[in-house]
C-alpha cells in the first residue's frame, strides 16, 4: 500500500487555520512547527472545528508549550449570505516551550 506523500510545512504568516480533516496529532504538531517559527501563533477555526481548536491550545498550555493571551469568537459573513462561527486563539510561546519545540522539530 502507497503511503501518502508528505509535505513539508513551511509557514509564511503566524495564523494557523485548523481544518476539520486533520487528527488531533496532526494539528498539535504543525502547531508546534509555526511556533518554532513565530512566537506569537494565531489558531484560525469556523464552526465545528472552534472545539478541535480550543483542545489543542488547552492541551499546548497544559503542557506548558504556551500561554493563552487572547481568545476573540466573532460571526464571519460570506458573499453568499452564509455565516459562521469563528474563533481566534492567539498562543504565545513559553521559554520551556521554545527549547523544546526546537529540539523536537528538526527542520
Amino acid at each position: 500500500m502507497d503511503q501518502p506523500k508528505k509535505t513539508l510545512v513551511n509557514p509564511e504568516t503566524n495564523a494557523y487555520n485548523l481544518s476539520g480533516k486533520t487528527h488531533p496529532k496532526t494539528s498539535v504538531f504543525v502547531a508546534k512547527i509555526y511556533l518554532k517559527r513565530f512566537d506569537v501563533v494565531e489558531v484560525h477555526a469556523l464552526g465545528d472545528t472552534i472545539s478541535k481548536a480550543v483542545r489543542m491550545a488547552e492541551q499546548l498550555q497544559r503542557q506548558n508549550y504556551v500561554t493563552i493571551e487572547k481568545i476573540n469568537t466573532f460571526t464571519q459573513k460570506f458573499e453568499d449570505n452564509r455565516s459562521k462561527v469563528k474563533i481566534i486563539v492567539t498562543l504565545k510561546v513559553t521559554a520551556d516551550g521554545k527549547r523544546r519545540v526546537n529540539e523536537e522539530i528538526k527542520q
